[in-house]
């Protein structure tokens, strides 16, 4: 049983220490190309980014409280350090070569083969895969971050929606 605790634990300081590292790396990283503009990231997109490492410590805390091997104290710290955690700033960085989120992801402009603008929400999406990155903007900013978007993304024929269908 003192196995399952010791790695139980060290699996919630692993899951911490990525949270810490996306939010603040020991070394960040350089973004390429000259800054255009950076926006703040709020408290709804960092939940976004940590979702998955959050809901494991959620999880974890339940179930380890739940069967008496993790003391409550203990889970109340873990939740104390994830919040912690979220309330660390983090940026956007759009700059000529790509955008960066936080210091430590970089996406080049390439990337992308299209985007769509909500109301806050910027998604740009990655022609390589499924997936896409979406940007939480506040509304005042959209159109700033939308013109240098324009200008950077190269939206390929087939993203082209014509209008009438």
């Amino acid at each position: 049983m003192a196995i399952l605790q010791i790695l139980s634990t060290l699996l919630i300081v692993f899951l911490l220490m990525s949270m810490m590292a996306k939010a603040r790396p020991l070394m960040s990283l350089k973004m390429p190309g000259k800054p255009l503009q950076t926006l703040p990231v709020g408290i709804l997109p960092k939940i976004l980014i940590h979702r998955s490492s959050l809901l494991a410590l959620l999880t974890g805390c339940i179930f380890g409280v739940a069967a008496g091997w993790l003391p409550l104290n203990i889970a109340e710290m873990v939740g104390a350090f994830a919040l912690v955690i979220l309330i660390i700033p983090m940026k956007y960085t759009l700059t000529t070569k790509g955008v960066g989120v936080g210091n430590v992801l970089f996406h080049p402009w390439n990337e992308f083969s299209g985007f769509s603008a909500g109301k806050s929400s910027l998604k740009l999406n990655n022609q390589d895969s499924l997936g896409r990155l979406t940007l939480f903007v506040k509304p005042a900013e959209m159109d700033n971050v939308l013109k240098h978007v324009q200008r950077h993304v190269k939206v390929q024929s087939s993203n082209l929606s014509t209008e009438g269908e």
